[in-house]
């Protein structure tokens, strides 16, 4: 194209030539050479026009050449795709069917088989589990009587170990007796005043001997008085007990019957557990309140008792029936020395009117020293009452004299 435009632009040119051609001819030669340069140039600035037209137009056309090979391609992508999607559709179909068909033929197949194994398999396994019951039930029964052998023979040699058990009690209780014969006269209320053979006892023995009320009297107390020695808390619940049995009964006791009841008595203070103050709390709510016969034999130590276990576990609920036995307390011999400990007991419980409740029912009995420690305890709690007791005593002595 660009030969072609080039000879067009010539061809053009020399056409507007030759009307001059006769002038130029009786013109010099050096005119026509100037004047064949200027068309020179021109034709060279029109091929450089028509290059630069050219090369736009390339460019243009390659672009849309570009344009056009990208459509197509994208085209042809789609086409492809569209292709792709319906053969990928068939298949499944395809697919689908065949499985459908397959599927459909197998699961009748198997169903087939498992009625058929379903019947054949209900009958072996009716047997299987009637074979097997007949030999759990055989075998159960043989273990059974096996088992029912085995425990009579248990039961046997239970019968034999308890006979032996009983007997070997029977001869440790007699032994504990006769070892407690042999010191009868020695004092056993103290451990450490225990021998060797004393030492050696065991309890349940000594519990045996207390309980069996068949034995002598003193004997019985003696191993008491063991046990107590030891602070066993086994020996509390017999102890109340026989205390219990005591006071109802309306048998005389001698003088040192009451004196071993009374020293039994005072120890359960010395025992100092829950079961302790419980049962001293009953027993004594049972002297205040039903007044047996052998009441006064045993009412000041179980006051005392109560009030030394009350203070041992700080359970002060104890004070109000502790009161309460003051004014049934009979001055004697053996209580007097429960008189004098027991406003000790009011003082540690912080509780002066029981000291008060002293002085008021028994202060014309008490020794002058007694009743002084007692106005002492007072004066830090109440001296304004000291003051008034010490002048209406000291009038009626005054009086009497």
């Amino acid at each position: 194209m660009k030969v072609f435009m080039a000879c067009l632009i010539l061809g053009s040119l020399f056409g507007l030539i030759p009307p001059s051609l006769p002038a130029q001819q009786n013109q010099s030669p050096q005119y026509s050479a100037q004047e064949f340069e200027a068309l020179k140039i021109q034709v060279s600035e029109l091929e450089k026009k028509l290059q630069t037209v050219e090369n736009t137009e390339k460019m243009e056309l390659q672009a849309k050449l570009a344009e056009a090979n990208a459509k197509l391609a994208d085209a042809n992508a789609k086409l492809v795709n569209v292709e792709f999607d319906k053969f990928k559709r068939g298949l499944q179909d395809y697919n689908d069917d065949w499985l459908k068909g397959w599927g459909t033929w197998f699961v009748g197949v198997l169903g087939l088989l498992v009625l058929i194994i379903g019947g054949v398999g209900a009958a072996f396994w009716f047997w299987l589990k009637s074979t097997t019951n007949q030999l759990i039930a055989d075998r159960v029964e043989m273990s059974l009587n096996g088992f029912k052998e085995g425990l009579e023979e248990v039961g046997t040699l239970k019968n034999e170990i308890g006979v032996l058990k009983d007997q070997q009690r029977v001869l440790e209780r007699e032994h504990t007796t006769a070892t407690l014969e042999v010191f009868f006269n020695d004092s056993l209320w103290y451990q450490e005043d225990h021998p060797e053979q004393i030492k050696g006892l065991r309890e349940e023995a000594l519990l045996d001997v207390f309980g069996d009320k068949g034995r002598v009297q003193t004997i019985r107390y003696k191993a008491a008085g063991i046990l107590f020695a030891r602070k066993s808390p086994r020996l509390v619940s017999p102890v109340l007990e026989h205390l219990n049995s005591i006071v109802d009964s309306d048998a005389d006791l001698d003088v040192v019957t009451e004196h071993i009841l009374r020293r039994l008595t005072n120890y359960l203070g010395d025992i100092h557990t829950k079961e302790t103050y419980e049962g001293l709390t009953k027993f004594l709510n049972r002297l205040l309140t039903e007044n047996p016969q052998h009441k006064q034999l045993l009412l000041a130590e179980t006051t005392f008792s109560l009030a030394k276990v009350s203070l041992k576990l700080n359970l002060v609920n104890s004070v109000s029936m502790l009161k309460r036995a003051i004014p049934q307390l009979d001055v004697g011999h053996h209580n007097q020395l429960v008189l004098m400990n027991l406003p000790w007991q009011f003082d540690k419980f912080n509780e002066p009117e029981g000291i008060k409740e002293i002085l008021d029912y028994h202060g014309k009995s008490l020794p002058s020293e007694e009743i002084d420690k007692c106005l002492e305890l007072l004066q830090k709690h109440d001296p304004e009452f000291v003051k008034k007791w010490r002048a209406e005593n000291t009038t009626d002595d005054t009086d009497s004299a």
